[in-house]
């Protein structure tokens, strides 16, 4: 264990402070008596990147058009659900909205996304 923290939570830890340098804000969704979720959020490029972590084997981050938001529920057109170490770093991989190699619009038939480097 590194300062009380148990070793494997660091990489979790590490992805959510490099989502705080990125300029990600955060909520926490409380219960009676401890915290349910963190819920993390930034708008950036005409975007809004989103993650909510109930655990650190339970996180979800999607990217959702701004124009988008105004319209119900809207479909993000990148989403995925894993540990939150992959998919903080997989958000914070993804370029800025509008360029390319950025996932594309919401409904595409394709939800598969490549980094630009793969792409390039």
């Amino acid at each position: 264990m590194q300062s009380g923290v148990e070793s494997s939570y660091l990489p979790h830890l590490a992805a959510i402070r490099a989502s705080v340098c990125a300029g990600f804000r955060f909520q926490h969704l409380p219960s009676r008596d401890e915290v349910l979720a963190v819920y993390g959020f930034r708008a950036s490029h005409g975007a809004m990147d989103t993650y909510v972590a109930h655990d650190r084997h339970d996180a979800t981050a999607a990217r959702y058009r701004l124009d988008d938001l105004d319209h119900g529920s809207p479909r993000p057109p990148w989403e995925r659900h894993g540990n939150v170490a992959d998919v903080v770093a997989e958000l914070l991989e993804l370029p800025p909205h509008g360029t390319r190699g950025a996932p594309g619009r919401t409904g595409s038939t394709s939800e598969l996304w490549l980094p630009a480097h793969v792409v390039a």
